[in-house]
């Protein structure tokens, strides 16, 4: 069971789920929004690829297609120049038997011969006898370039294309006498017409189709052609070429990439712009959730400290509380031996009545020492109930007037709220009386040698503020928030609990206790207190 429950401690996931666990807040945001651009990346390279396998795809289907439409073409130009040939060579053949007829009846004369051949649609016609040889027009056969020796070549009915002057020539053995009948035929319509249903046409014409850079035919080089698709790089940009086999030939047909060049631009600067976006959302993220992390621990600090100084507050209150207890028996004591002394002075010379009254004083002082201990120690639940503020800043004033005028310190008071909004503020007046009273106390003590004291009342928002503002500060600006530690004094007699005192009694009303210098030897002072009771927390505190 030790073994099992170490392996279990030391798994590898367990480890990488503490580890990833400790990683910051902004940090593991970061490392999800880098994951999230890359699975992004990926599907537009994967989409990238889908474009690029469709073109390919349809590039193939469309390379098949012209393959077909081309062995198409070379069969109906084959049949066409057959055909095309077969009626001209049975023209000719009858127009030759036609003509060895009306020479057997009558031989014919130049002119005659000439009139026959052009009324037959013929370019010529010559009747080539062993002893005599009519032609009409005269010279035809020397101008289409058939020579007496190539004409001695010639054997039986033969049919020829002479391309050079565009003519279709027909020699045919006489059957009614000795001899040879040579007729030629305009070929140059019958060209055209094979021109337009031929390869060449076809190939000139898909050349211009949109979206195809070239198409021609070569001969079968060394090995066959496999019908894979290749990329090359022209003038015209990127071209993906196909070669497919065609009967004796190979048909190259290169497609312009321009649409797949413009889908993958397309896709990229998507790519770009969606990642961008991603990055910015990522790192505003980042810097939000950094900041939430930072308030976050320095709420966590706060509350810790907090709980620190109720720990110690605690601590302090109960230690003070027993030191007070044990002090308090011997100062009554000390009281009632004095006040016996005192009922007894008949006894005592003058010289011991000044002792007396100074024991006394001390033991007065003792007690109110304490007496603040005491204070100190207790917890504050605040009796809150409608009070006027103004009313009891006005009374805290007024017993402190005189003393202040006779050091020379001037008291101002303002309440600046306005008319509708001088409410009653729900609090213990007791508490918030000691409160005003030790603050004036001491901004009375601070300045003997004369300075002000100004007291303003306001609202800012749902807080309602008492400032005072008083002379005499003796500490730098950075320290003044020492004040309020308990056993902090700056005087030669006290115990440093005032401040402290009214710290904690502000705090038992929901509100906050702040210091501040304005200015070098000027002290602010500002209670913040909710102008509404803290019902929910009484009513939690109530389940």
């Amino acid at each position: 069971m030790v073994t099992d429950r170490k392996r279990s401690r030391t798994a590898p996931g367990t480890g990488l789920a503490r580890k990833i666990s400790r990683l910051p807040l902004w940090l593991g945001n970061l490392l999800f929004f880098g994951l999230l651009i890359l699975v992004v990346l990926g599907y537009f390279l994967w989409q990238a690829g889908q474009v690029r396998n469709s073109f390919y795809r349809h590039t193939m289907e469309h390379s098949q297609l012209l393959a077909q439409i081309t062995r198409l073409n070379l069969d109906n130009a084959l049949a066409a120049d057959r055909a095309v040939k077969q009626a001209a060579r049975t023209f000719m053949l009858n127009s030759a038997r036609f003509i060895d007829y009306l020479a057997a009846v009558e031989p014919f004369t130049e002119s005659e011969l000439t009139s026959l051949a052009l009324e037959s649609g013929l370019c010529g016609a010559t009747i080539a006898a062993p002893r005599q040889q009519v032609s009409g027009p005269p010279g035809w056969l020397e101008e289409c370039g058939l020579s007496p020796a190539r004409r001695r070549e010639l054997k039986g009915v033969s049919f020829m294309h002479l391309p050079q002057s565009h003519i279709f020539v027909l020699s045919y053995p006489r059957r009614e006498g000795p001899g040879t009948i040579y007729i030629g035929f305009e070929a140059r319509h019958l060209e055209t017409l094979q021109q337009q249903v031929g390869v060449e046409h076809l190939l000139k014409t898909l050349n211009q189709v949109p979206g195809i850079a070239y198409v021609r035919l070569q001969k079968t080089a060394a090995g066959r052609p496999d019908g894979s698709l290749r990329e090359r790089q022209t003038r015209q940009g990127l071209v993906i070429e196909s070669r497919l086999p065609l009967k004796d030939r190979v048909l190259i047909a290169g497609f312009n990439s321009d649409f797949l060049v413009a889908r993958e631009r397309t896709l990229w600067r998507d790519f770009f712009v969606f990642a961008s976006i991603l990055a910015a959302l990522g790192l505003l993220a980042s810097i939000l959730l950094y900041r939430l992390q930072l308030f976050h621990l320095l709420k966590v600090r706060k509350y810790e400290q907090h709980l620190a100084r109720e720990r110690e507050n605690a601590m302090l209150g109960r230690a003070t509380a027993a030191l007070a207890h044990e002090i308090r028996n011997p100062l009554n004591a000390i009281s009632i031996g004095l006040q016996r002394l005192e009922i007894e002075e008949c006894g005592l010379g003058e010289e011991y009545r000044p002792l007396l009254t100074a024991m006394r004083n001390a033991v007065g002082r003792a007690d109110a020492i304490v007496n603040d201990l005491r204070r100190f120690s207790r917890p504050f639940n605040p009796r809150c109930e409608a009070l006027a503020v103004d009313l009891l800043v006005k009374d805290i004033l007024a017993l402190y007037r005189m003393r202040a005028e006779a050091c020379g310190i001037r008291v101002e008071f303002f309440d600046r709220r306005p008319a509708g909004g001088r409410k009653a503020l729900p609090a213990d007046p007791n508490l918030l009386a000691q409160v005003l009273e030790n603050l004036c106390k001491n901004a009375v003590e601070a300045q003997p040698g004369g300075g002000f004291l100004k007291v303003e009342i306001e609202l800012e928002g749902p807080e309602l503020v008492i400032r005072m503002e008083n002379g005499g500060l003796e500490l730098p600006a950075g320290e003044v928030e020492k004040i309020i530690a308990p056993w902090f004094t700056t005087k030669t007699r006290g115990t440093g609990l005032g401040l402290a005192l009214a710290e904690r009694i502000i705090r038992a009303h929901r509100g906050r206790f702040q210091l501040s210098s304005p200015a070098p030897g000027i002290l602010r002072q500002e209670i913040r207190l909710p102008r509404r009771p803290p019902e929910p927390e009484t009513r939690q505190a109530s389940t």
